[in-house]
C-alpha cells in the first residue's frame, strides 16, 4: 500500500509561504517539483501529495514537514 502526505489544514501551506514571502515558482523550484503541485496544495484543491514531495516542499520553507503534514496509508 502507498503512504501520502496529507495537508493538515488547507491554509496550513498558504500561510507558511505568504509569511515567508515564498512565491510559488521558488517554492516548487527548490523543491524540484512542478508549479502545478505547489499552487494545487496551496490553493487547498488538492490536499495530498508523495512523502517525498513533502518533505521536499518542507525543506524548501526550512521547516520540518510534520508542520504541514501528516503520513496516511
Amino acid at each position: 500500500m502507498a503512504y501520502r502526505a496529507r495537508l493538515r489544514s488547507r491554509t496550513a501551506l498558504r500561510d507558511v509561504m505568504s509569511d515567508r514571502r515564498i512565491p510559488v515558482r521558488v517554492l516548487a523550484r527548490r523543491a524540484g517539483c512542478g508549479k502545478s503541485i505547489v499552487g494545487l496544495l496551496r490553493s487547498g484543491a488538492r490536499m495530498t501529495c508523495t512523502p517525498a514531495i513533502a518533505a521536499k516542499l518542507a525543506a524548501g520553507l526550512d521547516i520540518p514537514a510534520e508542520t504541514l503534514f501528516r503520513i496516511e496509508e
